[in-house]
């Protein structure tokens, strides 16, 4: 045969059906890797709405069981102080980790965690003096003389019991003349937001939306609207350490190159007697958090310690106070939960606030350092 006869080869066609058949089967596997997705965050969806349902269809068991943690803390809190003389002084004596402290074994399938943190650390608000206010101001925020003085005038017409205007303060018929009008509260505040309806306040320490912003955050680290006494400088912010030292007219980068034998003061220093300043926790805030899942249930606390009570039905008293157990009366008549009753329970914390679902915000880290922050070239020990 000629090799002009030989008919050249042709590459094999592709199938029309063949290809059609590979598009769908791709187009399939497609549908079902979404259709996978799509049931799988549903599934995760559906356990997170189980879970939650699971918390509030259970509301006495899960009460419960965050009260009773609750409890838990403040008896640690209460057993450790009377080791101490009743005295508070941080977190270091032991009361910070009342789980491991009591030795709770927590039941399968929740999680517990127990936040306590002192509160008294930060400077009253509704009872400093003016001086003190307008230092904080001044050296804090760095406010000039004039406005930290409207600033000041401002809280302090706002809180005192009169409608005597200040020179540079504003009373009720000031408010009464804004929409809507409102009164001068003429009592303490009930919490820091309030001041959002102070004149000069709103427009310093709130953004245009009345929402808060960086100076009132730095403002709720140094302030409290519930702490009255001294601060507690074992857990002050440094901020609050700077502006006692100049009230006080010590050093406040050595005040605790005093320490020995104990990563906390007990005592004030003799170099930092002024009278806002102390090393006793007067307020504490217990946070229990319980989860189910990812799904938490909370209860926070904001309690003051009170260990000074005398003992029971006998009179007697233990070192530091804290009376006499719960429940401790010898009657056996029924309980009505009437107020003499719960009197004579002598509960050793006063409940100045209780909340469930919320944490309260985040606390400020204390100036002082723990033994276990000083390094060993530290002349402090």
């Amino acid at each position: 045969m000629a090799l002009s006869q030989v008919k050249p080869l042709r590459p094999p066609s592709v199938h029309p059906r063949r290809s059609r058949d590979g598009s769908v089967l791709i187009a399939v596997l497609a549908i079902v890797m979404l259709l996978s997705f799509i049931i799988t965050q549903f599934i995760d969806e559906a356990v997170e709405d189980l879970e939650y349902r699971a918390i509030f269809n259970e509301p006495s068991d899960v009460r419960a069981f965050a009260y009773s943690m609750l409890e838990v803390a403040l008896a640690t809190v209460h057993e450790v102080a009377l080791i101490d003389d009743g005295k508070l002084f941080a977190a270091e004596q032991g009361w910070g980790d009342p789980l491991s402290y009591a030795g709770i074994a927590i039941p399968n399938g929740w999680d517990v965690q127990i936040q306590i943190t002192d509160e008294s650390g930060k400077l009253p608000i509704n009872t400093m003096s003016e001086e003190m206010l307008n230092r904080i101001l001044e050296e804090s925020f760095d406010f000039d003389f004039g406005t930290a003085r409207e600033l000041s005038s401002m809280l302090l017409d706002w809180i005192d019991p009169d409608d005597s205007r200040r020179l540079n303060g504003a009373e009720s018929e000031d408010y009464l003349r804004r929409n809507p009008p409102y009164r001068a509260a003429n009592g303490p505040l009930q919490s820091l937001e309030e001041l959002r309806l102070l004149e000069i306040w709103e427009d310093e320490f709130f953004d245009e939306d009345g929402r808060p912003n960086e100076l009132f955050t730095q403002l709720n680290s140094m302030v409290s609207v519930l702490s009255s006494g001294a601060a507690n400088i074992n857990s002050s912010p440094q901020a609050v350490l700077e502006v006692l030292a100049l009230e006080g007219g010590f050093d406040d980068q050595r005040i605790f190159d005093g320490l020995n034998d104990l990563p906390y003061l007990q005592k004030v220093p003799g170099s930092a007697s002024g009278e806002s300043t102390g090393v006793e926790v007067t307020l504490l805030r217990v946070t229990v958090s319980l989860w189910r899942g990812q799904v938490p249930f909370t209860v926070s606390a904001l309690v003051e310690p009170n260990f000074s009570d005398s003992g029971g039905e006998d009179g007697g008293s233990r070192p530091g106070g804290g009376g006499g157990l719960p429940g401790g009366d010898s009657s056996d008549a029924p309980k009505t939960g009437a107020t003499s009753e719960q009197d004579a329970i002598n509960y050793p914390f006063k409940i100045l606030q209780l909340s469930e679902y919320t944490q309260g915000r985040p606390s400020s880290p204390p100036a002082r350092h723990s033994a276990l922050d000083i390094g060993e070239e530290s002349d402090s020990f």
